[in-house]
């Protein structure tokens, strides 16, 4: 009966010891970045993908405060968010700037929770830098497009020209050369030239009559 116990005994503390080695291994190979971070603010622990993407080893990682890797312009929402998760609440899709090693940022999107009995937080962190640079160009090329339809509808309307001078009356009824018509509804910017039809029927002439003189 004794020794039967002890088998048992030996074979659950073996398929323990298993179970924590395959909690490891998951932990650390884990495409995403995982970490246990203690209240106050310094990393636990941290898987080999935070030394993939930032390029600091965990030992650096772990020797400052987690806030000081974080983008100035980032820092005050992240702690504000820790002092959320710090009492209780979570964090879902929260985003920031990281620091790499070689002075660059990477862009990730945090889920965490708080253990409030060890004060401890667990986090999982996905690096979404490359989305982030599409989006910003999806928004450019967005603005672009806007402001390209945009004066095409300020020219597309039919527009009162005078048949002498060739001035055009603006929305306001007051007459403007075509130049500072288009300057104001364009982006354009004009230069002048003659065309050869000026030169030869206008220009030319005018400045043989001048050496004439």
């Amino acid at each position: 009966m004794i020794e039967a116990r002890f088998v048992v005994l030996n074979k659950m503390e073996r398929m323990s010891e298993v179970s924590s080695s395959l909690q490891d291994r998951f932990f650390d190979m884990s495409i995403d970045m995982l970490c246990i971070a203690h209240f106050n603010g310094y990393f636990l622990k941290l898987n080999s993908a935070w030394e993939r993407t930032l390029g600091f080893t965990r030992e650096e990682l772990q020797s400052k405060r987690m806030f000081e890797f974080v983008h100035p312009d980032d820092r005050e929402r992240t702690l504000e968010q820790n002092r959320i998760v710090r009492s209780g609440g979570k964090a879902l899709g929260f985003e920031n700037r990281y620091v790499r090693k070689d002075g660059s940022y990477r862009w990730f999107r945090w889920n965490a929770i708080a253990d409030m009995n060890h004060q401890l937080i667990y986090s999982l962190a996905r690096d979404i830098t490359e989305s982030k640079q599409l989006e910003e160009e999806r928004e450019r090329l967005l603005r672009e497009l806007q402001a390209a339809l945009g004066e095409v509808r300020d020219l597309r309307e039919i527009l009162p020209m005078c048949m002498y001078c060739k001035s055009i009356r603006n929305d306001q009824n007051y007459w403007q050369t075509v130049e500072t018509y288009i300057s104001n509804h364009t982006k354009a910017q004009l230069s002048h030239g003659v065309c050869p039809n000026c030169y030869k029927n206008v220009f030319k002439p005018e400045l043989d009559a001048q050496k004439n003189l």
